[in-house]
């Protein structure tokens, strides 16, 4: 019963050819240009960034950048060991600017904090780990509020066990923010999440059943909470980072008495509840994020699905409705195999990277056309849409740029207004614009002021609308107070 339970999930995956149809490998790594890729996609306008750990120039890993259609893919740094080595995060994007971490390297060869320009130049090495006090061996992403960057390193510390820190973007002003010590938790693999004064954050290990804990700790330093201990029955050891929807927070552990599990807890430490437990079948030992999108949660595993070699799915934030998107196939090398970060989305596609598999068994870069996402991307080539600052505390200016030779009606058929969604999918604002008029010189555009700041931190989506209803353009823009 097993064998056909699995050959029939295999079948209505890939068989009919709705997943095949969605999936696209839009890169293959082969080594020189990067290799095992173990972090997520940043996405800014039309162009992605990411992070391999290995490979390169000097087989040390890479920074790239590529077109979200596949094209233009170039190495914009390879880190040779002395500007670090073997990265196993994500980049953060401020500007043109990004930020990120290597597992070791750096002066002391214990890892460090780079910053570099999006364009390849102004690579800059601002903080090196070595150990002790500031930590060691980070493998998450830096998470940026203001002009400030918290981390979380694997080891060092006082105790060994990894720290949380705080530092500025220019690389001054590092902090010790805590200590973990076993019993507060020990070896965190994510990142850190802020709201409100406040980060949210996860440990492999540690806490009073040495399973891994989800905690909370003010910006300062001061206030840590430990909010749930795993006990293997709700889960444990989590490698990836938790995400917020408002007052809830939903995560992944690697293990429980099944295969993992996706859970929701609310930031006070309230209210946890499983929403889904893998069953190898749709996956198994994710070591990534989920992300929410309406309401469903989408995400991937390492292992699992019918070859083994891990999925892309779907489920609602009731933990009903679970679907296998994508079910990779290590067998079939170009589909690529064992996915270790998060899913970025970008319209109606979602993006990612695989470990292994490929043309070239490098892993691969991915895009999945999910037309459930009721996203729409920009349908003007005429026009483009900037909305700035993104992020921001809630007040924000959408640009509506002219090309150079359009007539207003032209590039924008009648603008009616802008609606606002949540990542429940439920609108919050709708907001009656007019950009008719043409671009104001030296502007090259129509400007018009937004405010969420009624709402509550996280993300919401935007779509603007012509007056027949039809989408000028979509994106995504981030609250943080």
């Amino acid at each position: 019963m097993k064998k056909l339970n699995l050959l029939i999930l295999s079948f209505l995956c890939l068989g009919i050819g709705t997943g095949k149809a969605q999936y696209k490998d839009i890169h293959d790594f082969n080594g020189i240009s990067g290799a095992a890729p173990l972090g997520s996609l940043r996405i800014n306008g039309k162009t992605m960034y990411g992070m391999t750990l290995d490979g390169g120039l000097h087989d040390s890993g890479c920074v790239f950048s590529i077109d979200t259609n596949g094209k233009r893919y170039k190495d914009i740094l390879d880190f040779n060991g002395v500007n670090g080595a073997f990265p196993e995060g994500s980049l953060t994007l401020f500007g043109k600017r990004l930020f990120g971490m290597t597992q070791i390297g750096g002066a002391c060869y214990k890892g460090c904090i780079f910053m570099i320009d999006t364009d390849g130049n102004g690579y800059k090495d601002i903080f090196d780990f070595c150990g002790g006090t500031n930590g060691q061996n980070p493998v998450g992403n830096v998470t940026l509020s203001g002009k400030v960057l918290y981390g979380m390193t694997l080891y060092g510390g006082l105790n060994g066990m990894g720290n949380i820190f705080s530092i500025d973007t220019d690389g001054s002003g590092y902090k010790d923010l805590l200590d973990f010590n076993d019993t507060n938790g020990a070896y965190p693999y994510g990142s850190l999440t802020f709201s409100k004064g406040k980060l949210f954050g996860m440990t492999y290990q540690g806490g009073t059943i040495n399973n891994g804990c989800i905690f909370s700790i003010d910006t300062n330093g001061n206030g840590y909470r430990d909010l749930l201990n795993f006990n293997v029955s709700d889960g444990g050891l989590p490698f990836g980072s938790l995400i917020l929807s408002g007052s809830k927070l939903f995560g992944m552990t690697d293990r429980n008495f099944s295969d993992g599990n996706i859970f929701t807890i609310d930031t006070d430490g309230t209210g946890y509840n499983v929403l889904f437990n893998f069953n190898g079948y749709d996956g198994y030992n994710p070591q990534g994020d989920v992300i929410l999108i309406g309401s469903n949660l989408y995400g991937m595993t390492l292992q699992g699905g019918a070859s083994d070699s891990g999925v892309v799915f779907t489920v609602d934030t009731n933990g009903n409705n679970v679907r296998v998107l994508v079910d990779f196939n290590n067998n079939s090398y170009p589909e690529g195999a064992n996915p270790v970060g998060d899913l970025t989305p970008s319209g109606n596609v979602l993006y990612g990277m695989t470990k292994l598999g490929g043309a070239n068994g490098y892993g691969v870069i991915f895009s999945y056309r999910n037309l459930g996402l009721g996203i729409d991307n920009l349908t003007s080539i005429s026009t483009s849409i900037n909305v700035s600052p993104n992020p921001s505390h809630g007040i924000f200016t959408i640009r509506f740029n002219h090309s150079e030779n359009a007539r207003p009606d032209e590039s924008f058929g009648r603008v009616s207004g802008v609606e606002i969604y949540n990542v429940m999918g439920e609108r919050v604002l709708k907001q009656i614009l007019r950009s008719t008029q043409p671009a104001r010189t030296g502007t090259g555009g129509d400007d018009k002021t937004i405010d969420l700041s009624g709402q509550p931190n996280g993300v919401y989506f935007y779509r603007v609308l012509r007056e027949d209803g039809s989408v000028l353009g979509s994106g995504k823009v981030v609250v943080e107070k």
